[in-house]
């Protein structure tokens, strides 16, 4: 290194090369978005084709309120916010987005608003919903897709795995709880599978046949009930399609709850999947949704006792003369 006015050649450690060819881009902040979570209440997903999901807080938990106020699977949308606000830009693009259609950000893919709301009018902010950040993502090239800020003018890129892991199915974002019931609340049940089984508890509360017969195995029904009324959704699906298998069951279900005999409930359990889960559905609630197979072996268990086999009674010896 030469400090010209002086003349004098310096020896400097090699950070100082490194130090001097920073590019401005270094020193930009890497983060795709920050969002302000004290005062987030609300994520529209918006996808290109199809209808918009509004994602809405309700204390601690989230609701899907374009689903007629559906109860969503909280702990996901908090996975959701925390992979946005940890997501880093793998390049930035354009420092002025002057041609957006070159990116497909004229007319996104995809496009999510985060938003606070006010229920009435402040001396601060007004009622309604106030949109605080909202992202657009673009054309995808390669692993990347093209993404910008409502008020930032640059064009950026991420990952494009991260596109893909955003519902935009709004059944998706359901609570994964499908069953909340004491297992002492379901008294009646019938299950068909290759053949078709039916019980009710006793006056001592113990189960007895409507359909079958043979001694009951108490310990696997008490399995089953229990397994079934506190059922979890590994994930949803969504929109239930002929490829869930649900017109050709492996296993239906249904039980009766409740002080009297009028509330039910039917469970039917459709294909095999990949992953070793099975696709199900539920009466009352839209969409298919993934068991996990230790659920459904729980809800296969064999209902009668299988009889011991007496031992071969031993030959006596013959007494040799």
């Amino acid at each position: 290194m030469r400090f010209a006015p002086r003349g004098f050649v310096y020896t400097v450690p090699k950070k100082i090369e490194e130090i001097l060819s920073t590019k401005p881009d270094d020193l930009r902040d890497r983060h795709l978005v920050r969002v302000d979570t004290n005062i987030l209440d609300r994520i529209t997903i918006a996808p290109a084709d199809k209808t918009k999901i509004l994602l809405a807080r309700k204390g601690e938990n989230w609701t899907i309120a374009s689903l007629n106020n559906t109860p969503a699977n909280s702990g996901e949308i908090r996975r959701f916010i925390d992979t946005l606000q940890n997501e880093r830009v793998t390049k930035f693009v354009e420092d002025v987005g002057s041609n957006l259609a070159k990116y497909g950000l004229g007319q996104p893919q995809l496009q999510l608003t985060f938003s606070s709301f006010a229920s009435e009018n402040t001396a601060e902010t007004k009622a309604g919903e106030e949109p605080f950040a909202t992202i657009a993502f673009g054309k995808v090239d390669g692993d990347n897709v093209y993404a910008r800020l409502a008020d930032e003018p640059f064009v950026v890129a991420v990952r494009r795995g991260l596109v893909d892991q955003i519902f935009t199915d709004p059944l998706q974002w359901q609570e994964l709880s499908i069953f909340k019931f004491k297992p002492e609340q379901i008294h009646h049940f019938s299950i068909a599978t290759d053949k078709e089984l039916g019980m009710e508890r006793d006056e001592k509360k113990q189960w007895r046949w409507l359909k079958g017969s043979g001694e009951i195995n108490q310990a696997n029904v008490q399995s089953l009930i229990n397994a079934l009324a506190n059922l979890h959704a590994v994930r949803w699906l969504g929109t239930t399609a002929s490829r869930h298998g649900l017109d050709k069951p492996q296993l239906t279900l249904t039980f009766m709850y409740g002080p009297e005999s009028k509330d039910s409930s039917t469970l039917t359990v459709g294909s095999h999947m990949e992953d070793g889960m099975w696709c199900a559905r539920v009466d009352g609630r839209e969409g298919t949704f993934v068991i996990s197979n230790s659920d459904l072996n729980a809800l296969k268990l064999p209902l009668v006792s299988q009889a011991t086999a007496s031992p071969s009674p031993t030959a006596s010896p013959v007494a040799k003369p």
